[in-house]
C-alpha cells in the first residue's frame, strides 16, 4: 500500500475533525447569544452571572443570582453539542500532529473536558448543583492543564499557530481559574464571578476554533516523526 492511499483517509478525517472543532464554539457562543438575550426579569450579565445560569430550568436565585433562562434547553443543548464535537475533534485529529511528545495526555485531558460539557448540559446547576458542579471540574483544571502541555509539548510542532495559541491560552485560562476561587470566595468583590469563569472557560473553546480552521486550512500536512 502507498504513502497515497495512507494519507488520503488521514486527510478527510483531520478536516471532519477540525470542522467540528470549530462547529462547536461557533454554535456555543452563537446559542450564548440568543439565549442571554431571552432573559428580561433578570437581564443577563456577563459579570456576574455564570455561564451555567443559561442552562438553569426554574426561575429562582441560584448561587447568589437571580436566574429566568426562558430558552435553558437551548443552551443545554449547546452545552452538549460542545463536549460532542469537542471529543470527536480530538479523536478525529488525533494522528494528525507530530507522533513525538506526549500527545496522547493532552488529548486525553481535552477528551475529558468535552465530557464535561455533556455532564452540565444533561445536569443543569438546579436540578443537581453537585453534581454538575463537580462535573464542570474537569473544564475548569485539566482543559487549561491540556492547552500548557500541548502548547510546551514536541507533539503540536507539526501545528505552530494551535502550538504558540495554546500555550498563551492554557496561561490565561489557568490565570482564570485563580480569580474564579477568589470571586466565588468573594461575592460582591472587585472580581466578578461571572467574568473571572469566562477566564477560565471560554480559552479551551477558542483554542478549539483556531486549531479547528488551521487543520480545515492545512489538513493534509504530514506529522513529522
Amino acid at each position: 500500500m502507498t504513502t497515497a492511499h495512507l494519507a488520503a483517509p488521514a486527510t478527510w478525517r483531520t478536516r471532519l475533525g477540525g470542522s467540528l472543532f470549530a462547529l462547536g464554539t461557533v454554535q456555543f457562543f452563537v446559542v450564548h447569544v440568543v439565549v442571554q438575550n431571552a432573559w428580561n426579569h433578570p437581564r443577563y450579565s456577563w459579570w456576574a452571572n455564570y455561564i451555567s445560569d443559561l442552562g438553569a430550568v426554574r426561575c429562582a436565585p441560584v448561587l447568589g443570582n437571580d436566574v429566568c433562562s426562558p430558552l435553558h434547553a437551548g443552551m443545554n443543548t449547546a452545552f452538549v453539542l460542545q463536549g460532542v464535537f469537542l471529543l470527536a475533534g480530538v479523536i478525529l485529529t488525533a494522528d494528525a500532529w507530530a507522533t513525538k511528545g506526549n500527545r496522547r495526555i493532552w488529548q486525553g485531558m481535552v477528551g475529558l473536558a468535552g465530557a464535561s460539557w455533556i455532564t452540565i448540559g444533561l445536569v443543569p446547576e438546579d436540578v443537581n448543583l453537585t453534581v454538575h458542579s463537580v462535573g464542570a471540574l474537569p473544564i475548569f483544571i485539566l482543559g487549561n492543564i491540556a492547552l500548557v502541555v500541548a502548547g510546551s509539548s514536541a507533539s503540536t510542532s507539526n501545528r505552530p499557530v494551535a502550538r504558540a495559541s495554546a500555550m498563551v491560552l492554557g496561561v490565561i485560562g489557568l490565570a482564570g481559574f485563580a480569580l474564579t476561587i477568589l470571586a466565588v470566595a468573594n461575592p460582591g468583590g472587585a472580581i466578578g464571578v461571572g467574568f473571572a469563569e469566562r477566564v477560565t472557560v471560554f480559552p479551551l473553546q477558542i483554542w478549539a476554533l483556531v486549531a479547528g480552521f488551521g487543520f480545515l486550512v492545512r489538513a493534509g500536512d504530514r506529522p513529522s516523526r
